[in-house]
């Protein structure tokens, strides 16, 4: 009697989600600069009156920005805009078979185009930079490499050490990241996300589907559950060569670190870091845990440097309901305190 309970809830399940239509990127904004596959969006602000430095935020190339703007009650975006700030986002777009032979120079250099295009929007010499994942590893050697042009650096759950444990590190030290793009050209999205999932495949495979059904009567519940499962799977390839250059000389070698990455001839040194930099980490990351970042504040040369650690994973750190009001209230007053 309990078993066949259990099928007629889940049948009612996946009844109420087919008949429901979710929405992302939750808030306005407009595109002011295109470039191949990528863009440059600004959101349009909630006040009247938004602080001088604007802040601008480069997500992971892997999964799509809309992570921090996925549900209504619970996004980032919105509360950094309530808060005065004035935000840009880059989306890095879905690379193509033409696209195959972009590498990080391009990334980076499309970081540099579009700082550029803040700053004189905003008649300012130097803005926030706000990366997460691999995006702030991307920010990261960006403000190494020219740090006359960043105010404050927030960093968002970024790996910087790839030695660390408890990550996807092993599935990246042991593949052979040649004949992965030799025959496939690109990095397929599902390839990637696959690797995610054996990071912890009973948590992100049963574990969230068991709790669907028990929660299965709230239609919120459906429809954030349905958000996410949208997000996960809107999964862009990831250009070949640069996934070949970021699997080998990131994880395999660990050159970031270690002073010895270099980017278009010029060594990405840590140690240039100067400006204010707050890293926010998760205890539960199993994408970038506290010690693939930590490392990186014995190595930078900022006198201005905070750490804040929260009760979550990876993805709680912008969704979660905990981090939703612990975390990003003393997040944005730190941005706010050196914005002026």
């Amino acid at each position: 009697m309990e078993d066949f309970k259990v099928v007629e809830q889940f049948m009612k399940t996946l009844k109420t989600l087919r008949d429901i239509d979710v929405d992302v990127w939750q808030t306005p904004f407009d595109e002011i600069h295109k470039e191949g596959i990528f863009r440059l969006i600004h959101y349009k602000p909630t006040v009247e009156k938004t602080l001088p430095t604007p802040v601008l935020i480069v997500y992971a190339y892997i999964n799509r920005p809309y992570i921090l703007d996925l549900q209504p009650d619970r996004s980032v975006i919105r509360k950094l805009l309530d808060n005065g700030l004035d935000v840009y986002m880059i989306d890095w777009g879905y690379p193509k078979k033409a696209d195959k032979y972009m590498t990080l120079e391009d990334y980076v250099r499309y970081i540099d185009k579009a700082v550029g295009i803040v700053a004189k929007r905003c008649v300012k010499d130097k803005i926030t930079l706000h990366g997460y994942c691999l995006g702030g590893t991307l920010s990261l050697i960006y403000a190494s490499l020219n740090p006359e042009k960043v105010k404050n650096l927030v960093l968002q759950a970024t790996p910087v050490d790839f030695d660390a444990p408890r990550t996807i590190n092993l599935w990246a030290k042991s593949l052979d990241v040649d004949k992965v793009v030799d025959a496939m050209g690109n990095a397929p999205g599902e390839f990637l996300n696959n690797a995610f999932l054996l990071a912890d495949p009973i948590g992100l495979t049963f574990g969230k589907y068991a709790n669907l059904i028990r929660e299965a009567k709230d239609e919120n519940f459906l429809k954030n559950f349905l958000r996410m499962e949208k997000w996960i799977f809107d999964s862009p390839d990831v250009p070949g060569e640069t996934f070949r250059q970021y699997i080998k000389e990131w994880y395999q070698k660990n050159l970031l670190i270690k002073n010895q990455f270099t980017l278009a001839g010029r060594t990405v040194d840590l140690r240039r870091i100067n400006m204010p930099t707050l890293a926010i980490i998760a205890d539960y990351d199993h994408i970038a845990p506290p010690e693939a970042t930590k490392p990186l504040f014995d190595v930078i040369s900022s006198t201005d440097k905070i750490i804040m650690s929260f009760t979550t994973g990876h993805i709680g750190v912008s969704v979660g309901s905990k981090p939703a009001y612990g975390l990003w209230p003393k997040v944005i007053n730190w941005v706010k305190e050196r914005s002026q």
